[in-house]
């Protein structure tokens, strides 16, 4: 009899079938025996084709990804993108219509106002519904209107670009070659809104109101609204 240790094994073999037999066998035995390395690089790769498999079922989209600013979303909550841009297409072109502004020879010159926030968000800025009003009338109204910075802002801007206190050197030099030593154009109206709110228990309504004020009469020559239902969070 002849022992064999094969792959931890030991196998006891009768005298008479040693030789060929013994052989074979102990070359089969060869395949049980471990091999660490190829054993950990398939498991490696194993774990990487399972990581890889979910993300690329969860590749988005483009619209995914983007979605459209004119859609309502469901899981959102409050004042959304599209009534952001149904309100001020709505106010742009109201505005545009009234005789002061459609019949007049003149450009009417704006300042921006602020948004008063009367609603139950008082946290939340509302000067972007202003802001995109007023792109939209720089950019297809340009002929009819021209918006200015307010004296405050105008001033800031000259400390921040010009130096000193906006009325430095460079403005008596433009003084001293008959340049009006203050150019600024006077505007004649104010743009300004008013947000409100009436919360109830599953909705809330927004009552969004706009005014063009005449600064030299204090009188309302226009004013727009947007109103709108929303779902309560949770709802």
């Amino acid at each position: 009899e002849a022992v064999s240790a094969v792959a931890g094994l030991r196998v006891r073999l009768p005298g008479p079938v040693l030789g060929p037999w013994f052989l074979i066998l102990e070359n089969t035995m060869q395949d049980f025996r471990p091999r660490p390395w190829r054993d950990s690089r398939g498991l490696s790769l194993f774990l990487l084709a399972a990581a890889l498999v979910p993300l690329a079922g969860c590749a988005r989209s483009y619209r995914q990804l983007r979605p459209s600013i004119s859609r309502i979303e469901p899981g959102d909550y409050g004042l959304q993108s599209k009534d952001l841009v149904d309100m001020s297409d709505k106010m742009a072109a109201s505005l545009l219509q009234i005789p002061q502004i459609a019949y007049s020879r003149y450009k009417a010159v704006i300042v921006m106002g602020h948004v008063k926030n009367r609603t139950n968000q008082p946290y939340v800025s509302q000067r972007i519904f202003l802001a995109r009003l007023r792109a939209l009338l720089n950019e297809y109204a340009h002929n009819r209107i021209a918006f200015v910075e307010s004296p405050r802002a105008l001033a800031k801007l000259q400390r921040e670009e010009l130096g000193g206190g906006g009325g430095g050197p460079m403005f008596e030099q433009g003084s001293r070659q008959a340049t009006p030593r203050s150019s600024r154009v006077i505007p004649k109206y104010v743009l300004k809104g008013t947000f409100y709110t009436l919360p109830n228990m599953q909705t809330t309504y927004y009552l969004c109101t706009f005014q063009l004020v005449n600064l030299r009469t204090g009188v309302q020559d226009w004013e727009g609204k947007y109103e709108v239902r929303t779902l309560n969070f949770g709802q």
